[in-house]
């Protein structure tokens, strides 16, 4: 066989090679085009498995499927007032009266001035201002409070506010959006943090401060006034949230995804080792016991 023979007849196993070749992988790219939806392709790179997701429908460029809050967010924020109070302490020997101050927040539930907050965040004050979103300060006068529900109403001479749209906390599901909106640490007012509905109707026993109480002339009263407050032992039905809330936000809102109340934030959990553990006074609770506390200065379960 001559030299030519020998070159021509390499160069047909090469092209024969390379058209194997070229039918193979098109042979592996239609078959694996007909089955690869929803399949995982696995590659071993350096012994780390690298995981892919495929599918037979072609990628398209999506909004993300969280609700973005920033349409509902003044609706929101224009419903909740900042509360600020003082309690004054009495009979000290040592160092004579003393103010000691709080913070919280509270719900709107009228244009003419009507407040929903917790009975712990107004509990002994002597005086109350509420902030409204628009930065004006109003002194409060206390409506009547629930300490066993944990729920109080308050009253503001304004009108024109921007009440909350209330829904019906019946109606909530487990793993529906949720928003805290309320004033963190008695600072940062307005604020909106955002979460889902983590459980439904739990369960949770609070100790609530009640230095409205009349105090006994003991000798701590006596010695250091009136600074160690009653407490009352609530046991309350809640909606529980990983919307973040801290002290201060206690009064505030639980919105859903449309900007409708769902509940009265109360409590968070106080282990140092727990998070996303907050918890919120179903809506319907806190307006069958408002609606009594406004119409006859009480309520009684």
């Amino acid at each position: 066989m001559n030299e030519n023979n020998s070159n021509n007849m390499n160069q047909v196993k090469k092209r024969g090679i390379g058209s194997a070749f070229i039918i193979i992988l098109l042979v592996l790219v239609l078959c694996f085009g007909a089955g690869a939806g929803g399949a995982y392709v696995v590659l071993k790179l350096n012994g780390a498995s690298v995981i892919t997701t495929t599918s037979s429908t072609p990628a398209t460029t999506t909004s993300s499927s969280k609700k973005d809050a920033s349409n509902i967010a003044k609706k929101m924020t224009d419903s909740v007032v900042a509360i600020t109070t003082e309690a004054m302490t009495t009979s000290n020997f040592w160092f004579g009266s003393q103010v000691v101050s709080g913070a919280g927040s509270g719900v709107i539930m009228s244009s003419d001035g009507y407040i929903i907050t917790n009975a712990h965040v107004v509990n002994g004050a002597s005086t109350i201002k509420v902030t409204t979103s628009d930065e004006k300060t109003y002194t409060a006068k206390l409506v009547g409070k629930y300490t066993q529900g944990d729920i109080a109403v308050i009253k503001i001479n304004a009108t024109g506010l921007s009440a909350a749209t209330f829904g019906d906390s019946d109606k909530i599901t487990q793993g529906q959006t949720a928003y805290a909106v309320g004033n963190p640490e008695g600072t940062f007012s307005g604020s909106i943090t955002s979460g889902i509905v983590s459980a439904l109707n739990r369960t949770i026993t609070v100790s609530i401060d009640d230095s409205s109480s009349d105090g006994e002339n003991n000798q701590y009263s006596q010695y250091f006034g009136r600074t160690q407050n009653t407490s009352t032992t609530a046991k309350l039905n809640v909606i529980q949230t990983d919307a973040a809330v801290s002290p201060g936000n206690s009064g505030g809102g639980l919105f859903d995804s449309n900007g409708t109340l769902i509940g009265i934030v109360n409590a968070k959990s106080s282990d140092t080792n727990s998070e996303g553990l907050g918890f919120a006074i179903p809506v319907n609770t806190a307006l069958k016991i408002t609606k009594s506390l406004i119409s006859k200065g009480s309520y009684s379960a």
